[in-house]
């Protein structure tokens, strides 16, 4: 990743570039907009969903039309831009990596997750998927002006294999395993309280039992079960943070399995070109660049169209804003 050189861009790649650069800043800007000045959207989930879209901003405002200026511009620094390309994508997969750990420890472990998410851990998360894509994208500069070039090679070759490895790899494989654990406890949970329910209305009907006592002993059983409970779904108490509901998870999937998708075809030329294990050319860069620019545009989207609490207020927002033309236009 981050190996682009200066080279005739066609046409097809400038117009798709802009294009998804355009979506992915107004996208990724709104959703960011959004979390930040609507209360009810600032909980702990969300700030990781802020995080990412931050990411994806930087991508789609800075990447595409600065990789367009530096093929017209010979003053261009391709080193340079090749660093703030690996910062800005590590940071989206950083980002998306830690959301990701967070959501399943949520769900998997619902009982130890409101003593270990506290405040000052997940701001510490999320400040650690920006400082180390940080120090892996500028670390080339340590060796970059070394007078040997067996220095230089072997420094880049190890370089690169540790980013894409960590980078990649790993949370290609990782992140669905995790979403595929999740998902199969999220199921077995609804399977168990729908059982409940049915159990519940079974009694209340075929019991002999009044139904007056029948029913204070299902309120019982509920807030027994409502004080165990409470204690996972304060995580913490000072960010409002609530249970994750299907759309959490249905918006995780959509987002991991987009990564997966996206990023599959970069790393595997990427691991051919910076190790030499095999022949590429520009073109297979250009499409794998196009790729990781489509995946930062549609992330936003995804939260538009299936997080419920995202799609509600941006609902909200256009009827406000409807509203508003609708009176002065009167």
């Amino acid at each position: 990743m981050g190996e682009s050189e200066k080279d005739s861009l066609p046409l097809y790649y400038i117009i798709l570039a802009l294009f998804m650069a355009f979506f992915g800043v107004v996208g990724n800007g709104m959703v960011f907009f959004l979390i930040c000045s609507r209360r009810r959207l600032q909980v702990v989930g969300n700030y990781f969903v802020a995080s990412l879209a931050a990411a994806d901003l930087l991508v789609g405002l800075f990447l595409p039309s600065f990789f367009i200026v530096c093929n017209v511009w010979s003053a261009c620094d391709i080193v340079t831009y090749n660093m703030f390309f690996n910062l800005f994508t590590l940071v989206s997969i950083a980002s998306l990596f830690v959301m990701t750990v967070d959501r399943y420890i949520s769900i998997i472990f619902p009982f130890r997750y409101p003593s270990h998410a506290t405040t000052t851990r997940i701001f510490a998360a999320i400040t650690a998927s920006w400082v180390l894509p940080a120090l892996f994208s500028f670390s080339p500069l340590f060796w970059m002006f070394s007078s040997s070039e067996y220095v230089k090679t072997t420094a880049k070759k190890v370089h690169a294999f540790i980013v894409i490895t960590t980078f990649e790899v790993v949370p290609t494989v990782v992140m669905p395993t995790m979403y595929a654990h999740i998902f199969r406890t999220a199921r077995r949970h609804a399977r168990q309280v729908e059982a409940h329910k049915t159990q519940l209305e079974y009694n209340s009907t075929h019991s002999e039992v009044p139904k007056r006592t029948v029913n204070l002993v299902n309120l019982e059983m509920l807030t027994t079960t409502g004080k165990k409970m409470s204690s996972a779904s304060q995580a913490p108490a000072s960010a409002g943070e609530r249970k994750p509901d299907g759309s959490s998870i249905a918006v995780l999937g959509s987002v991991i399995g987009l990564f997966v998708l996206c990023w599959s075809f970069d790393t595997v030329i990427s691991f051919c070109n910076k190790l030499e294990l095999c022949v590429t050319n520009d073109h297979l860069f250009r499409i794998a660049d196009l790729m990781i620019f489509l995946n930062s545009a549609i992330n936003p989207l995804v939260y538009a169209l299936l997080k419920k609490d995202i799609k509600k207020e941006l609902r909200s927002l256009c009827i406000g804003i409807r509203n508003k033309d609708t009176k002065e236009s009167a």
